[in-house]
């Protein structure tokens, strides 16, 4: 008999596709807050308390953590030149009022001027503190790991086949079913659209597989011809066997 090859259905692979990109999505936008986004909107949000416009908003330095500005704050001494903050920091972000102001990615250090000498310094926390940002981070880890394992899943969903030929039928890679071994072919006990069960021996024992339209593409088409080579009754006589239709 000629082989007959079916893989998944179009239907399949298209659910697992958009279920993989809708979570690489969440993933992507959840990192990029967590390391970008939200230091960026810490920055919108200096400069709008300052009164300046939008597009001055400084970089952040990705070191400045509230910890270490809290130190440099501590350690400042009033008197001191504002170089023995920049020799660590570099130059500020912001300069305005008299002050300085270096942005870190969960607020800013602002460094009070007087004379062009420290009178003293302070770390703010910005709307999106360092807190936040961090679970932005591993939500998105957490997503990152579901999109792989959806991923895995898409490639499995790829490689699914199911073979007709005289050696029998093959599920994927499992050992072929011999058609001598088939004693009958109905549909699914459980009344599943679409779905189908092939009664067969094996080892001496009865044993029953379940297979699926959603699943195998050209299903109807291998359950005729099985049905034919047996002389079994057709489960689904209305079905027209061509390649991939599925009613």
């Amino acid at each position: 008999m000629q082989s007959i090859v079916s893989g998944t259905s179009t239907e399949r692979v298209v659910r697992t596709l958009l279920l993989m990109l809708l979570i690489d999505g969440f993933t992507v936008a959840y990192l990029w807050d967590g390391y970008v986004g939200y230091a960026r909107q810490n920055a919108n949000e200096l400069v709008r308390l300052l009164g300046l416009p939008a597009d001055m908003a400084p970089s952040f330095n990705s070191s400045l953590t509230a910890n270490e500005a809290q130190r440099i704050a501590q350690a400042a001494k009033s008197g001191e030149e504002l170089s023995s903050i920049t020799s660590v920091l570099g130059n500020p972000g912001v300069e305005h009022g008299g002050d300085a102001y270096f942005l870190g990615p969960g607020g800013w250090l602002k460094v009070q001027l007087t004379g062009g000498r420290i009178a003293g310094a302070t770390w703010t926390n910005g709307p999106k503190t360092e807190s936040d940002q961090q679970w932005q981070r591993w939500i998105g880890y957490a997503l990152a790991v579901g999109g792989l394992i959806v991923g895995i899943r898409l490639a499995l969903v790829l490689a699914t086949r199911l073979t007709l030929s005289d050696a029998g039928l093959q599920v994927s890679n499992r050992t072929p079913i011999p058609f001598d071994a088939m004693t009958a072919l109905r549909a699914d006990p459980a009344g599943r659209s679409g779905c189908a069960e092939i009664e067969y021996t094996a080892d001496g024992r009865l044993q029953r597989l379940g297979l699926d339209r959603y699943v195998f593409k050209r299903l109807p088409e291998i359950v005729a011809a099985i049905c034919e080579r047996k002389g079994f009754a057709n489960p689904w006589p209305a079905t027209t066997a061509v390649e991939g239709h599925v009613p």
